[in-house]
């Protein structure tokens, strides 16, 4: 019984933290050179990492693409293949576990530091309101950066399958771009990339709220940069099935 009560005050903290973030990120001021810089930190230094992830993911995903199509004749679907796979869904996911794997780290990491090291009630004897100076910047950041490097990662995934078709099958690039692109809509582009504000919502919401709320010096900074990373990604891969059915509703086609 102490276990769920826990666990259900737990949920309610971080209910109620959420709801905090919702309504300051709506009142002024707004710290636009805050959220400039977060999103610079969030989305810049994150963008090498989801280009070269996204080509090799490309890569690898015309390769196996095409060891199934070969052995029914279908070598010309495959740039088709690879651009639903990367566009529709797998794209967005792994845009998202990456981001929580680098930012929600980071994020963990850095307000619990400033927390054990008594950086914030700096902030606060100087009349910052740091919960809006540091965690609202972060949670809008993550919102705006998150469907930019899915959007960069999804056409460097597609860059790699081109040039791993280009090597296999000597298919030029006009055809696989053309191709690739042949059977897709704006309803297959846009709800999948929109939906990851609800992933950067997730993942800057729980990396705030357990590094904001870290205690217990080094240890527990180790532990909200550790949770940080696996509730994040826990609870994103669980959005995106609620998603998935969300959009296949709404877009049937």
């Amino acid at each position: 019984m102490r276990t769920l009560a826990a666990f259900f005050q737990y949920v309610g903290e971080v209910c109620f933290f959420t709801l905090r973030v919702v309504r300051d990120a709506f009142r002024p001021p707004f710290e636009f050179s805050e959220i400039i810089r977060q999103i610079v930190e969030i989305g810049w230094r994150s963008a090498p990492l989801l280009i070269v992830s996204g080509f090799a993911f490309g890569v690898v995903l015309a390769l196996q693409t095409r060891a199934s199509m070969e052995s029914f004749g279908a070598e010309a679907m495959i740039p088709q293949a690879v651009s639903f796979g990367l566009f529709t869904d797998v794209g967005p996911l792994i845009a998202a576990l990456l981001v929580a794997g680098r930012v929600g780290a980071g994020i963990g990491a850095e307000l619990g530091g400033m927390r054990v090291t008594e950086q914030i009630d700096a902030l606060e004897v100087l009349a910052v309101d740091s919960f809006k100076f540091l965690v609202v910047t972060r949670v809008v950041a993550c919102v705006i950066a998150m469907p930019i490097l899915t959007t960069l990662l999804n056409f460097s995934g597609l860059v790699g399958g081109m040039a791993a078709d280009g090597v296999a099958l000597h298919m030029s690039p006009t055809l696989f771009i053309n191709d690739a692109f042949s059977g897709m809509g704006w309803a297959d582009y846009i709800p999948p990339t929109l939906k990851t504000l609800v992933f950067g919502f997730i993942i800057g919401i729980l990396a705030c709220y357990l590094g904001y709320n870290a205690a217990e010096g080094a240890a527990g900074v180790g532990r909200s940069s550790t949770r940080s990373v696996v509730f994040a990604s826990v609870l994103v891969i669980l959005a995106d099935v609620i998603l998935v059915k969300t959009i296949l509703f709404w877009f049937p086609g």
